[in-house]
């Protein structure tokens, strides 16, 4: 079984600073700004990521704690709509993200590679590895940044 590099930690870790990068400078109004119908702001991508991450720190340590567990699923689109994504507080979203990202990172440096082989069953996806799990997360991570940054493209072009 594959188990991260170093890099690959440290990109996972380094996600939420490069998101507080991409926001540094942009108005209320543009935290707010939906340039395209039924697509998220990037205020309500910010507080996805707060809430998302938290999946992914319980998913991370299900997976290293148990034996095969069951993981949970949940509907994104649910959550943003049904808790107020948009007049949640942001800062708040981004100071879980980033400190549960930190926490993950130095557990994940601690784990010896057998640690990797384990497994959970993804009731979407069926049985995945920790290091797929691991994965998942640090593209998710990317993703959104990169949604960030067209989300800010696209408000240049308004």
């Amino acid at each position: 079984m594959p188990a991260p590099t170093t890099d690959q930690i440290n990109a996972f870790e380094s996600v939420p600073s490069f998101v507080i990068s991409a926001l540094t400078g942009l108005s209320e109004s543009q935290m707010h700004a939906i340039p395209t119908s039924g697509e998220w702001s990037i205020h309500e991508v910010v507080i996805h990521l707060g809430d998302s991450e938290t999946f992914g720190f319980e998913r991370l340590r299900k997976t290293i704690a148990e034996h095969k567990p069951t993981l949970q699923v949940y509907d994104e689109d649910a959550w943003a709509r049904n808790l107020s994504y948009q007049r949640q507080e942001r800062h708040y979203a981004l100071a879980l993200f980033s400190a549960q990202r930190r926490s993950t990172a130095a557990l994940l440096r601690m784990l010896p590679p057998e640690v990797w082989e384990r497994t959970a069953l993804h009731p979407e996806r069926g049985e995945i590895s920790l290091y797929d799990i691991f994965t998942i997360y640090l593209e998710h991570g990317e993703i959104h940044l990169a949604q960030i940054e067209h989300i800010k493209q696209s408000l240049h072009s308004l």
